[in-house]
């Protein structure tokens, strides 16, 4: 072998060890395993993109079952509009960066889940939000085989989703090949033999070029020769090629490291995202308190406020997104007047009035709700008619609106009660029943609307209860004040009080649950329950029902001069426990309201045999736990017809009517997370 070769060999291995480390890093780097896989895969970074904004159409997602389906391993129409081919169709899984802008939670908390599309909605969450909020998070998210990713949203909020990079399987060969075991020494030596050092061959034939005369070739060839001949020189590229070798298991243990400070990266981010969260939402209150003439812990009496203007019959309440309260009231004139508040107890306000063209009565037993666009909607009674009434407000403030009086077949509206279900339409219980026979012919009714304002034709459900009902011959009524919420997997649940009567006597009276198996309550599956019966009637007077944090079902009612809380340990309420929250100044046919605190309590107000509001409050583990019941005395006949909402820092903001129809407000400071 001439001195020319073993230089170009030696030289060339010096470069072979460089390009080795470098690989090995490289490799070490950026090799990744699917999260939903067990096969490893790599991580290809993309620039981002934006790959999904529900603003753009104004279609907010909500209550995890009005999920958005993508699929990602074809050509992706962007909100934008442009047309991108970016993930490949051998993906499994995709790194996006998910907001929820402007979230709406439900039952004091929301959050958004971020799964392939091939499974069921997990009870999982890759973020969590509260009214008001926008919150952004890093998530890896599994592909289905056939390449979408589905999300999904508790409570309600629109939607943004980055797009940064994906992961494709590696190769069986790219698994299992080491740096050492892809190429042999024979390998080597080919190689070295047939590869030069380009810097040094390019320098020579520069040289080489440029100088003809013979005695200078000659000078280099000689001087090449000695410096590979001499011993030193050979030791100095022995002991480099030591050094790389070192060098690169040095860069392989570096990789590893670079791995798990990787994963330590990404568990401070989320936790800094949490901390971030808190501080926002601390902020929030902070700033609230502040700007209050009086800090909620230091008053000393409830704050509370008249309104004078309207003569109210039924009322109800609910809290804008702006934390402010808007109240809807029938009036004895047979109006339907919705109020807006411009300050938490009303102090001052502004109302828009709804009456019919024919003068008849719409205004009864008013029920609100707001819907996921962030607008009131309000279901309430055409006494004149015996019709169900919607009407739908066009702005958060109510300055303008839509009514819609519903065909049904029978005389139907009776104390409606409205919730938001998983299409996010309206969806309203009322008790229906025939002209000649009420109360002896009383039947429970679900109306499922199929636009946010119920303009269009809905689906009116059959007829509910345990109890072969609706017969007058039986003489068993159901439907009567009923309740209505919507359950973990996106169902109606109701509450009803159904009545035995012997002629004009009533004998028995049940409280009963009834579990929908279906999003508008028809087919004729639904599971009902008794949870209580009594001779006389008293038992299930008033009955509200709510969904607690864990997915079940929490009813309040009236047992005679007892306030009960009956709390349910599975979601069909197969399982339940009762406790007893006040048992004496309730009277036997008072009204209440109930609702979950933000520190996820039992909250319950109601009108007292002195005609004061009452407030029951329970335990965060349940009634049975603790139960303390306390009172807003004031001087008048107050407390009629109580309803109550939430405000931005937890308290309750109480409307009720006085004996003069007069509209009263009060917070029960006391009452805080």
């Amino acid at each position: 072998m001439s001195l020319f070769t073993s230089a170009r060999r030696r030289l060339g291995w010096v470069a072979f060890g460089a390009c080795c480390a470098a690989t090995v890093g490289i490799a070490e780097l950026h090799t990744a395993r699917a999260a939903s896989s067990s096969t490893p895969s790599s991580f290809v970074a993309v620039e981002p993109i934006r790959v999904l904004d529900t603003r753009v159409t104004d279609t907010r997602v909500t209550d995890r079952t009005g999920l958005i389906e993508m699929r990602l391993t074809e050509r992706i129409a962007l909100p934008s509009g442009r047309i991108v081919d970016v993930v490949p169709a051998s993906a499994t899984a995709v790194s996006l960066n998910v907001t929820a802008v402007d979230g709406i939670d439900r039952n004091g908390f929301g959050f958004v889940t971020v799964h392939p599309c091939d499974v069921t909605t997990p009870d999982t969450s890759n973020l969590n939000f509260r009214t008001g909020q926008t919150v952004p998070n890093a998530v890896v998210a599994p592909l289905s085989p056939d390449g979408r990713v589905c999300f999904a949203v508790y409570g309600s909020a629109h939607l943004l989703a980055d797009l940064n990079g994906y992961f494709v399987p590696l190769s069986a060969g790219e698994q299992s090949a080491t740096p050492t075991s892809r190429y042999s020494n024979s390998d080597i030596d080919d190689l070295l033999d047939d590869k030069a050092d380009a810097d040094v061959v390019a320098a020579i034939s520069a040289l080489l070029d440029d100088k003809a005369d013979t005695d200078t070739v000659t000078s280099i060839s000689e001087t090449l020769d000695d410096v590979i001949a001499d011993t030193a020189t050979g030791e100095r590229v022995g002991a480099v090629e030591t050094s790389l070798s070192r060098l690169s298991d040095a860069v392989t243990a570096i990789g590893t490291d670079v791995e798990t400070w990787e994963s330590t990266v990404n568990e401070l981010d989320a936790a800094v995202n949490s901390v971030e969260s808190t501080l926002t939402e601390h902020s929030a209150r902070l700033d609230q308190a502040t700007a209050s003439t009086s800090p909620p812990h230091r008053v000393t009496t409830p704050p509370s406020s008249h309104i004078g203007d309207v003569i109210a019959a039924h009322t109800d309440i609910a809290l804008r997104l702006s934390g402010l309260p808007i109240i809807t009231v029938g009036t004895t004139g047979g109006d339907l007047v919705i109020i807006d508040c411009a300050d938490h107890v009303c102090s001052s306000s502004s109302s828009l009035t709804v009456s019919d063209a024919n003068g008849d009565n719409i205004g009864g037993h008013p029920s609100i709700v707001i819907g996921v666009n962030g607008n009131p909607v309000i279901a309430h009674r055409n006494t004149t008619d015996s019709d169900l009434v919607v009407t739908a407000c066009a702005d958060d403030a109510c300055e303008t609106s839509t009514t819609t009086s519903i065909d049904t077949p029978e005389l139907d509206g009776i104390t409606p009660d409205i919730a938001i279900g998983q299409s996010g339409f309206p969806v309203i219980a009322h008790q229906a029943h025939d002209a000649d026979n009420l109360p002896k012919v009383g039947q429970l009714r679900v109306l499922t609307c199929n636009d946010s304002l119920c303009a269009g034709t809905g689906t009116l459900s059959p007829t509910h209860s345990t109890v072969d009902t609706g017969d007058a011959s039986s003489q068993v009524a159901a439907g009567f004040m009923p309740s209505i919420t919507i359950g973990i997997d996106g169902f109606p649940v109701l509450a009803q009080q159904v009545r035995t009567h012997s002629g004009e006597n009533v004998t028995v009276t049940e409280l009963q649950l009834i579990a929908c198996d279906d999003a508008a309550c028809v087919g004729g599956d639904e599971h009902g329950v008794v949870l209580r019966s009594s001779a006389g009637g008293d038992v299930g007077w008033n009955p509200r029902v709510v969904t607690t944090v864990g997915g079940t079902s929490l009813i309040a009612h009236l047992d005679g001069a007892t306030l009960l809380v009956t709390e349910c340990h599975d979601r069909r309420c197969d399982d339940r426990s009762e406790s007893i929250v006040a048992s004496n100044g309730v009277p036997t046919t008072g009204s209440l309201d109930l609702q979950l605190g933000t520190a996820g309590q039992t909250i319950i107000v109601y009108t007292t045999s002195d005609d004061d509001i009452g407030v029951g409050l329970c335990h965060q583990s349940g009634c049975g736990t603790s139960a303390v019941a306390t009172t807003i005395d004031t001087d008048d006949i107050d407390g009629v017809d109580p309803r109550f909402t939430i405000d931005s820092i937890g308290r309750p903001i109480v409307t009720s009517t006085t004996l003069l129809g007069d509209l009263r407000l009060d917070i029960p400071w006391w009452i805080t997370p």
